[in-house]
């Protein structure tokens, strides 16, 4: 009788084991790989999660280091990161309660008259991505109450105009969310990236306007300095010894 408590007591290990494990390990890496299909679908760029972490007894939800990659030809490898992402999740009913990112970082990069932001813009509006690389089991519908990004960080880099200038973005806050994941990312991402987008419009036109001014005042320049060099030649006394 001893024996037998013994084994059943052993399977009931291995069996809450193997419990655990398919409750957190697979559900922590099925979340991870949803998310990173999602957002490199919608941006039409790669998208790298660090890791997540799910704790059902309390409700949360941890992703680590999300980095979303610039689409090809910009000099740096990443447009958007993320150190952090914490969630209030109620895992009963698939309803996020709360999403908050602190201090994410953004680099807006503009190549040819555009920038690596308008250019993920241009990808999530055509929509053409999503449809090819939908996945072939169907996704669920999840419900975000409150989603905020706060004191981002971001910069705008310009190779053609030779300037870096840090930019000051707003706090971003969205409400009553509804979708399956690739629906979520497609309107946060929209929300995030037009905001970007008006901040690069602006430093673009900064730039553009600075760097106009810089080559006036060198033309400026090299004209008074001409004339005036003409001037100081003709004044110029004659030699005594002619």
């Amino acid at each position: 009788m001893h024996k037998l408590f013994m084994t059943l007591g052993l399977i009931m290990l291995v069996g809450a084991g193997f419990a655990w494990y398919f409750v957190n390990v697979r559900m922590d890496s099925m979340i991870e790989s949803r998310l990173e299909r999602a957002a490199t679908v919608s941006l039409g760029n790669h998208v790298e999660v660090g890791g997540v972490e799910t704790d059902l007894r309390k409700g949360t939800l941890t992703v680590r280091e999300i980095s979303v990659a610039n689409p090809p030809g910009y000099k740096n490898p990443y447009a958007m990161r993320f150190t952090g992402v914490e969630a209030a999740v109620d895992y009963d009913n698939l309803e996020i309660k709360r999403v908050v990112i602190d201090r994410p970082e953004f680099l807006i990069e503009e190549l040819g008259g555009t920038t690596n932001i308008q250019q993920m813009l241009d990808a999530l509006e055509s929509g053409g991505s999503v449809v090819s690389a939908a996945p072939s089991r169907p996704e669920p519908e999840i419900v975000i109450r409150h989603f905020r990004i706060d004191q981002a960080r971001a910069g705008f880099e310009s190779g053609s105009l030779d300037r870096y200038t840090e930019l000051k973005v707003d706090a971003i806050e969205i409400h009553d969310l509804k979708g399956t994941p690739t629906e979520l990312a497609n309107q946060i991402g929209k929300e995030v990236l037009e905001q970007l987008k008006s901040k690069a419009a602006m430093a673009l036109l900064e730039a553009q306007a600075s760097k106009k001014a810089a080559d006036l005042g060198d033309q400026l320049s090299n004209s008074l300095g001409k004339i005036f060099g003409e001037d100081e030649d003709a004044e110029e006394p004659p030699d005594p010894e002619d």
